[in-house]
């Protein structure tokens, strides 16, 4: 006897589960880059400080301002995914 063949359905190359909108925001990305650009700044003016050097001010003053900006864009991006979340 044949067996019953079930009809298949083509891949749709999404995950199921997953909606719209669920790859790295531009929030998310920028606040990433600032706070690895930022690290990198703080481990430059610590390596010279290690060898008695002085780096440009501007090693310093960078990370002082755009640490708290990239964790308030983490802050948004957290908002926005409990937002997101409780809409489902």
């Amino acid at each position: 006897m044949s067996e019953p063949t079930a009809p298949v359905s083509a891949p749709t190359g999404r995950r199921p589960g997953r909606g719209r909108g669920d790859g790295i925001s531009p929030v998310l990305a920028t606040a990433l880059v600032l706070t690895a650009v930022c690290a990198l700044s703080v481990v430059a003016v610590l390596m010279a400080a290690a060898g008695h050097h002085v780096l440009w001010a501007g090693f310093t003053i960078f990370p002082a301002v755009f640490f708290p900006i990239a964790f308030l864009l983490l802050c948004v991006e957290l908002v926005r995914g409990v937002r997101r979340r409780s809409a489902r």
